[in-house]
């Protein structure tokens, strides 16, 4: 077994055992290409017949299945992350991943506010034949911070530090200190307090 074998088995199975996106060594991904191409040329030369024919070939299948592994577990963790909320560390991210994930804001972005623009729109959209005169449309109330919904907040104490993160509501909250208190979109709330990093606050009702 070759070292970037080992190297590539380690950080696929970093990934696959712990839920967040996990640092790569230096030059990880240029490593890979290599290695791969490598087993390629060898896999193609070499007899298939013969025993090391037969483990190159079966080397470099492994390491191609485990590098596409990798990268759709790294994908899924970094959508997951970006659509609930939940802050990662760039420091674990590649070079391509962290510019996937600003477009990856950009994109939610925008479909949240076509999406709010379309509903919007279609509150205002009268029949073209009637002609009755305007209605006014009353304002609609103030939502509700309650405990659900989307746009219910809840009040939480940090345990550690936190650098900047985006909310559900497309909003930006922190750099947060250990020891603060903010108040945070209750689905950011949640997932921060599941990960040890923050606690609610009991409010007074």
């Amino acid at each position: 077994m070759t070292d970037e074998y080992r190297t590539l088995y380690e950080s696929w199975r970093r990934e696959k055992q712990r839920q967040d996106i996990q640092p790569l060594p230096e030059g990880f991904y240029a490593a890979m290409t290599s290695y791969t191409t490598q087993l390629r040329e060898q896999s193609r030369t070499l007899d298939k017949a013969t025993v090391k024919g037969k483990l190159v070939e079966k080397e470099r299948d492994h390491a191609d299945k485990m590098l596409q592994d990798l990268n759709r577990i790294r994908l899924n963790k970094l959508v997951s992350a970006e659509l609930n909320g939940v802050p990662v560390e760039l420091l674990n991210l590649t070079a391509e991943e962290k510019r996937l994930q600003v477009e990856l804001r950009r994109l939610i972005a925008a479909h949240t506010q076509g999406l709010k623009q379309t509903l919007q729109g279609k509150e205002k959209v009268e029949p073209p034949h009637t002609a009755a005169p305007p209605q006014v449309t009353p304002r609609p109330a103030p939502p509700q911070h309650t405990e659900t919904g989307e746009t219910a907040l809840k009040v939480v104490r940090f345990t550690q530090p936190l650098p900047a993160i985006m909310g559900v509501d497309m909003k930006t909250y922190g750099p947060f200190k250990a020891e603060d208190v903010a108040s945070l979109p209750a689905q950011n709330a949640d997932n921060l307090i599941r990960k040890g990093i923050a606690k609610v606050v009991e409010t007074e009702p």
